[in-house]
């Protein structure tokens, strides 16, 4: 299981990827973790290492390139909502 601040990182850089198509700045990321640049950095690495992104020119992050962002199957899984009925069957199921 990854540590916080490299989970968080990972999750922040999918975001702004999906939703903006492009990697956060070195600022933003700072801000969106409340972290200091050398402790993201760090991180950073930490994830390269773990094979969750690439990032081959250290110089920028515009170079950064996720590899693998689903957790594992040891990791966080999803429970099954059995049991439980979904508005959609309320309103389809007369």
């Amino acid at each position: 299981m990854l540590p916080d601040l490299e989970r968080k990182l990972l999750r922040i850089i999918y975001n702004f990827w999906s939703q903006r198509r492009r990697i956060p700045t070195m600022k933003e990321l700072e801000r969106t973790t409340g972290r200091a640049e050398r402790d993201i950095v760090t991180a950073l690495h930490q994830l390269e290492r773990e094979e969750y992104l690439q990032w081959p020119d250290k110089s920028t992050l515009h170079t950064m390139r996720l590899l693998n962002v689903l957790p594992s199957e040891g990791q966080a899984k999803i429970k099954s909502r059995s049991g439980l009925r979904s508005d959609i069957d309320y309103w389809t199921n007369y």
